[in-house]
C-alpha cells in the first residue's frame, strides 16, 4: 500500500462561505479518524465547470511536485458534475500514480454508474498506469 500525502480539497457553489468551511472540516476529522497525513488544503466557491479554479491547482501542483499522491475530498462531484472536467481531473491523477479518496462515496462505484470508469480502464491498459481509485 502506497505512502499516502493527502490534499484535502473542498468546492461548493453556495456563496455561503460556512458550506465550504463544513465541507473541509469533514475532510480534516475523517483524515484524522483514518491516520491519514494531510500534506495541504484548497477550496473553490465555484460551480466546478471548468478547471481554472485556484484551489483546484494548488492541489495538482502539490500533485505535480509530488507532495501529494492523493486527492481528498467528500465525492467525485466536488471535482466535477460535468464528465469531462472531471475525467480530465481523473486522468491528470492517473498519469502521476496519484489517487481520489472520496469520505462520502464510493469512488469506484460512482465512476462506474458515470462512466467514467470504463475510459480510465482502457487508459490505464493501453499506456501502463494503474487506476486512480486504486490504492496499491
Amino acid at each position: 500500500m502506497m505512502n499516502l500525502r493527502l490534499w484535502a480539497y473542498a468546492r461548493s457553489s453556495s456563496p455561503r462561505p460556512e458550506v465550504l468551511i463544513r465541507q473541509m472540516q469533514g475532510l480534516l476529522a475523517e483524515a484524522e479518524q483514518n491516520g491519514w497525513q494531510i500534506v495541504g488544503t484548497s477550496q473553490d466557491m465555484s460551480t466546478g465547470r471548468t478547471l481554472a479554479r485556484m484551489g483546484l491547482w494548488e492541489a495538482q501542483r502539490a500533485i505535480q511536485q509530488q507532495q501529494a499522491n492523493a486527492l481528498l475530498v467528500e465525492d467525485v462531484w466536488r471535482i466535477s458534475h460535468e464528465y469531462c472536467t472531471a475525467l480530465r481531473v481523473l486522468e491528470f491523477l492517473q498519469d502521476r500514480g496519484a489517487v481520489l479518496i472520496c469520505t462520502q462515496c464510493d469512488v469506484s462505484y460512482v465512476l462506474y454508474v458515470k462512466g467514467l470508469s470504463q475510459a480510465l480502464y482502457q487508459r490505464a491498459a493501453s499506456k501502463g498506469l494503474g487506476l486512480p481509485w486504486k490504492i496499491e
